[in-house]
């Protein structure tokens, strides 16, 4: 979301934030986890592995989940 944007209510800036076609889902299944990737996958099942990561990169960079790297081999990332 760009920072100096105006909206002229508060549903609006909500719709450009959680507006993505799979958001809502990932923030519903986040609420109260600590989820993979993988696990996301499995309770979205529509969702393709490129689609569910740019809904997870767009929702971390808008500040609204948490992405956590372990440094393992092999990576280990939680959200939540």
């Amino acid at each position: 979301m760009k920072p100096c944007q105006s909206f002229q209510c508060p549903v609006e800036a909500t719709l450009q934030l959680i507006g993505g076609k799979y958001k809502s889902l990932i923030l519903w299944h986040l609420i109260g986890k600590t989820l993979r990737f993988n696990e996301l996958g499995k309770l979205i099942k529509s969702a393709t592995p490129k689609m569910l990561t740019q809904q997870l990169r767009e929702l971390e960079n808008d500040g609204l989940i948490n992405r956590v790297v372990y440094p393992v081999v092999p990576p280990k990332t939680e959200y939540s």
